[in-house]
């Protein structure tokens, strides 16, 4: 059974590593949680100068997508 995850669409304003702050779309985006805690959420972008890949935490609101 495959399922598929909806596209993420809403961009993320985040710190690239060069140190720019700029508005992304993730590529995908999931929870990281410990046994019995909240946790966050993560998200995969891409550097627009670069085209390096990192990962930067986005907002609780923001729909698991990918």
């Amino acid at each position: 059974m495959v399922i598929k995850m909806a596209a993420c669409k809403d961009p993320v304003k985040v710190r690239t590593p060069s140190g720019k702050e700029v508005e992304l779309v993730p590529k995908k985006v999931w929870q990281l949680s410990p046994k019995g805690r909240k946790g966050v959420k993560v998200g995969l972008f891409q550097d627009p100068e670069t085209g390096k890949y990192f990962r930067a935490k986005v907002p609780d609101d923001y729909p698991i997508c990918g």
